[in-house]
């Protein structure tokens, strides 16, 4: 039987808003509410793979069924299924900063396509930080005629490269460590990140700096900048967080939230460091709930927590 390779359109999907992905860095964590795994940079949640391990976190990024780590008690209803498998190899392959990474996918092949950018989009809800660090991405897939074994070939163009996240890393741990030290509580950290992003940084009028490695270096970036160097710190102060993107006023704008005491707040770093001849720091935006912010920002809730 002759081959016939199909292609899929070689489109690039250019991401609204460009986050960053520092390295593959796992590690678990506890507290009063149990065990928290944290996956690059981003807190995992829903059902996934570690390890070749099938783990399942609640919506609020907790594996309530484990005491131990490294442990799994998982309902047979929570398996991973194949586009579960599929999305934490995109995941492992996005944290690695691969150019170019091969998947198997099984079906047909006019939907291989939709199905990979699905799982390259829904990155944005689960693992922000990795997710908007891809600048753009095409897709090619090939099978043999009537096969549902499809090859699928994902190329990936990243905004930052391995040595400048090595270098954030490092940087922003030697600052959280100092602002932030262990011995404060998770508010007190949280409200010496914002003090510190707000009186060391400026809006990038120019619009030309959106990730966290230059908006930390040179001082200054736009919202996504801004919101990504948070959750980089965040995280590194064992902070949950997660970048929300939507609008500000009717202009295109991320922000965070930060789940502080069993509960979850917006906080809009760069809002609270308006543009100004002065440098302003306020608490207008910091650890609100959603019906606070929605006066002025609007984003679709039903992706992300609700902060009542």
């Amino acid at each position: 039987m002759k081959k016939l390779k199909l292609i899929i359109s070689l489109l690039i999907l250019t991401l609204i808003l460009s986050l960053n992905s520092i390295g593959a860095i796992s590690e678990w964590k506890n507290n009063i509410t149990g065990w928290l795994y944290a996956e690059a940079h981003s807190w995992k949640v829903d059902q996934g793979l570690i390890d070749k391990i099938s783990y399942y976190f609640d919506s609020d990024g907790y594996n309530p069924n484990s005491s131990e780590v490294g442990t799994s008690d998982i309902p047979a209803s929570k398996e991973a299924s194949g586009l579960d498998y599929l999305g934490q190899k995109i995941l492992d392959n996005v944290s690695a900063e691969n150019p170019s990474f091969d998947l198997d996918y099984k079906g047909d092949i006019n939907s291989a396509g939709n199905a990979i950018k699905d799982k390259l989009d829904n990155l944005k809800y689960t693992n922000p930080y990795e997710a908007y660090n891809i600048s753009s991405y095409n897709i090619q897939a090939s099978s043999l005629v009537g096969s549902s074994n499809i090859k699928v070939r994902v190329n990936c163009v990243y905004k930052m490269t391995a040595e400048m996240e090595a270098d954030l890393d490092a940087k922003a741990r030697a600052i959280v460590t100092r602002i932030a030290p262990d011995s404060m509580s998770q508010s007190k950290k949280e409200l010496a990140i914002h003090d510190w992003i707000v009186n060391n940084t400026r809006y990038d009028e120019s619009y030309k700096i959106y990730d966290p490695y230059n908006t930390l270096i040179k001082h200054t970036g736009v919202c996504e900048g801004y919101s990504l160097l948070a959750q980089k710190m965040f995280t590194i102060a064992g902070i949950k967080s997660i970048v929300v993107e939507g609008t500000g006023k009717g202009q295109a704008h991320a922000w965070n939230m930060v789940y502080i005491d069993n509960k979850w707040r917006n906080v809009d770093v760069t809002w609270d460091d308006p543009v100004s001849s002065k440098d302003i720091l306020r608490y207008d935006y910091f650890n609100i709930t959603d019906s606070k912010l929605s006066a002025d920002h609007t984003w679709d809730t039903s992706k992300y927590p609700s902060a009542k």
